[in-house]
């Protein structure tokens, strides 16, 4: 069996392209195409349009959302919209360069963790995340140093 198929069911494709147009991605002009996921192993995922889908239809910013439809059934409205958007938050459209990224999530608990520690976990997850921002932009600033001292010294020299 593939791992997609188009036959996803009609109530679920209109909530991804309404959740897909409420995020702006329309306004940003990619083009949102709900599919089924056919494997069980997950609830959903993002795939960004290939070289050969761009060239059968012409669309380079097309993006494919796979939704696993018999989870799906069994989900409450909201648990439905809030994975959908969990998956639409994975995109990231860079304007200057104007290329779609899929960026997997910055947070990610196991559920052993979670029922232990609740939402400490979700909150030092998340403090480690802007840590290793800092520190990353500190290791910039250093580096950006390093480089203009020694471009000083040999004007200097």
């Amino acid at each position: 069996m593939a791992k997609y198929s188009r036959e996803l069911d009609e109530t679920l494709e209109r909530k991804v392209k309404e959740l897909a147009n409420a995020a702006g991605f329309r306004q940003m002009g990619i083009t949102v195409e709900p599919i089924r996921l056919n494997s069980k192993k997950s609830y959903g995922e993002v795939i960004k349009a290939n070289e050969l889908v761009t060239l059968f239809t012409g669309d380079a910013d097309m993006l494919c959302v796979a939704i696993n439809e018999e989870l799906f059934e069994n989900l409450d409205e909201q648990s439905q919209d809030v994975l959908i958007e969990s998956l639409l938050s994975q995109v990231f459209y860079d304007s200057e360069k104007e290329k779609i990224s899929i960026i997997k999530p910055e947070l990610n608990v196991g559920l052993g963790m979670y029922h232990k520690y609740k939402e400490v976990a979700v909150q030092k997850l998340e403090l480690a995340y802007y840590t290793l921002q800092q520190l990353e932009e500190k290791r910039k600033e250093e580096k950006a140093a390093k480089k203009a001292t020694r471009e000083a010294k040999k004007k200097g020299q």
